[in-house]
């Protein structure tokens, strides 16, 4: 059974990778968070981060996009203290590409869009913030991305908006915060 299971996959990769363009895409980006949620110390707003990650490209002009990215978040309460939470997200993007960059030319432009399931991996609370614990942060959070790309020969970047489905927050049963955020990303497409 173990055999025809990985023999199914191998050739469902081969077969892929036959009919299918493919990129790897390492990347690094910027985010800026709009969460904003009123404690008795004072608002827990986001603060902008970074995002590190590679994902990888799947067909033309219709594409698939699977993903993994660390995502270091910080929110702070002005002169009480920082909550910071790292989480590793993974995207699972669907697209179109408009134009493909070729050898006779060098510009494309994409959208895409689709869930993101985002694991939570450490949290740390500085400072005297005492109205919100390790434990009000959920260990899992989904949310959508959509947004539009642009490829400059073997260069890309991307901007999008990640808006959440799930809480990421619960502090004694209160409901409806999620982290929403807009993201820019470049990186290296790496093709074959």
């Amino acid at each position: 059974m173990k055999k025809a299971f990985s023999l199914t996959i191998a050739l469902l990769l081969i077969t892929t990778a036959v009919f299918s363009q493919i990129s790897i895409r390492p990347q690094i980006g910027i985010k800026a968070s709009d969460l904003s949620y009123g404690t008795i110390q004072g608002k827990l707003t986001g603060k902008s981060g970074y995002i590190i990650g590679l994902d990888f490209q799947f067909g033309h002009p219709f594409y698939f996009q699977p993903g993994l990215n660390i995502n270091p978040e910080q929110l702070t309460i002005k002169n009480v203290g920082d909550v910071r939470i790292t989480r590793v997200n993974i995207p699972v993007l669907v697209g179109f590409k408009l134009f493909e960059p070729s050898y006779q030319k060098s510009f494309g432009i994409r959208f895409f869009a689709g869930p993101n399931f985002a694991f939570k991996v450490n949290n740390t609370i500085s400072g005297a913030i005492n109205d919100v614990s390790k434990e009000d942060f959920n260990q899992f959070t989904l949310s959508g991305i959509a947004g539009a790309g642009v490829d400059l020969s073997i260069f890309f970047l991307d901007l999008g908006y990640n808006f959440g489905l799930s809480d990421a927050l619960s502090p004694q049963d209160v409901t409806g915060i999620k982290i929403n955020y807009f993201l820019a990303n470049a990186g290296l497409r790496i093709g074959f």
